[in-house]
């Protein structure tokens, strides 16, 4: 009997060495890390609003700042949550508000950390058209972000100036974060906001008189990436003026070997 408690007591002791919180160390170099966490964890949600209620499997991104004396995250915590809540799929409202109650989780989670990021994207159709869906939430500046990024198309102004009224076409994306401490946004509507600020929207399917309805559309229209960014941020002040936003527009250029950018950032 003595011989089995012995070796139940021993068990015990490996079992304790084993489980040693090894994050818990101290870090060898003292530098503290802004940002440490996981990415590309995808997970199914059934996205709640009034006008309609759509599935989806949003692809989460989520990180904690790091003391400089801690040697490693738990990065465990980060997705404990979503199997003590383990039901498929889980009910949000909406994206960011999903993404705030998450960070914020985060903080109660790794009580080492100060500040905790968690950004969602998902794909949602509107009009026939696929748009990529964001949320974020940052503990630090609480900030909520509703983000979309849509794809339309441009011709360039410089050269339907120099041959007199033709131009190389290319589609272009614009990606946009709005937010604000508080807010409560359609994302429908920013999307609007984007397909309107290109020289024309993209088509799934043309015929042949739509499809010159839509060059002689772009031609009248040339635009560059300057003038895109320049024209959503002008119409998103209308409608959101005070909110923070972040506006980038990426140009796929048809005749060089690299693209082309412009981004704005600040308050509208």
């Amino acid at each position: 009997m003595k011989l089995i408690e012995d070796m139940a007591d021993q068990k015990k002791h490996v079992e304790a060495i084993d489980l040693r919180d090894v994050q818990n160390d101290e870090a060898q170099h003292r530098i503290r890390l802004s940002k440490v966490g996981i990415i590309n964890l995808e997970y199914p949600v059934t996205i709640k609003r009034s006008e309609r209620e759509t599935d989806a499997i949003l692809k989460a991104k989520m990180s904690v700042d790091l003391p400089e004396k801690q040697k490693g995250a738990h990065m465990s915590r980060f997705v404990e949550k979503f199997e003590d809540n383990f039901r498929l799929p889980q009910e949000t409202m909406s994206v960011e508000n999903l993404a705030k109650e998450l960070a914020m989780q985060q903080l109660k989670l790794h009580e080492y950390a100060k500040n905790a990021l968690v950004e969602l994207k998902t794909k949602r159709d509107y009009k026939k058209k696929v748009y990529e869906l964001s949320g974020i939430y940052d503990t630090r500046t609480s900030l909520m972000m509703v983000g979309v990024k849509v794809v339309g198309a441009i011709a360039c102004p410089c050269s339907i100036e120099i041959t007199k009224g033709l131009s190389h076409n290319q589609r272009a994306t614009i990606s946009l974060e709005l937010g604000g401490s508080n807010i409560e946004i359609n994302a429908e509507e920013l999307v609007e906001i984007c397909e309107k600020s290109f020289s024309a929207p993209v088509k799934l399917t043309l015929k042949r008189p739509g499809e010159r309805d839509l060059v002689e559309r772009m031609h009248d229209n040339p635009m560059f990436v300057e003038d895109v960014v320049r024209k959503c941020v002008h119409n998103l002040k209308s409608k959101f003026k005070g909110k923070y936003c972040r506006v980038k527009c990426v140009s796929q250029e048809s005749i060089h070997p690299f693209d082309v950018f412009a981004e704005w950032s600040g308050k509208l």
